[in-house]
């Protein structure tokens, strides 16, 4: 299994993107993006370590506790995103008992915004994900990066 780098990735051009996050994690999802990867025998897995998913659990005023709030939030990012390699190395592993080529990214950021860079580099014919499980009306309020996802991807989005 391979850490994508930064530039451009033709080698996994036309791959089945299964793209994950702290909010999108679905088995589910993972064992549609393999069949889906039956045929090109490349699969991309993309996990975003959510930027603000510490913020959902610390939300502590700056004047109280100075470099709490930074200190609670690089431990939360550094233990998710830890916990999102292990995650995504037991889809690859699995992949690659299939006999697919597997490739992939971990990263710490925004899910659209980092699954829609990595779109421009790597090209897949079809993405798979999931949704959140956030009420309805946070979606309503703030958006979904699924959606904004689906609407940019370029190919097709499957929504497990």
């Amino acid at each position: 299994m391979d850490q994508t780098p930064n530039g451009k990735n033709k080698s996994m051009e036309g791959c089945v993107m299964l793209a994950l996050s702290t909010f999108r994690r679905s088995e589910a999802a993972a064992e549609f993006a393999m069949e889906k990867s039956r045929e090109t025998k490349e699969l991309m897995i993309v996990y975003v370590v959510d930027i603000n998913m510490a913020r959902y659990l610390v939300d502590v005023e700056e004047d109280l506790l100075v470099g709490l709030r930074e200190t609670c939030e690089s431990e939360l990012l550094e233990k998710a995103e830890k916990e999102a390699g292990e995650f995504v190395s037991k889809i690859g592993e699995e992949a690659g008992k299939k006999g697919i080529r597997v490739q992939t990214l971990v990263q710490i950021g925004r899910f659209a915004d980092v699954c829609l860079d990595l779109l421009k580099q790597t090209h897949p014919s079809v993405i798979v994900t999931t949704r959140s499980r956030r009420p309805e009306w946070v979606r309503k309020f703030f958006g979904s990066p699924v959606d904004e996802l689906t609407a940019k991807a370029g190919c097709p989005v499957f929504v497990v």
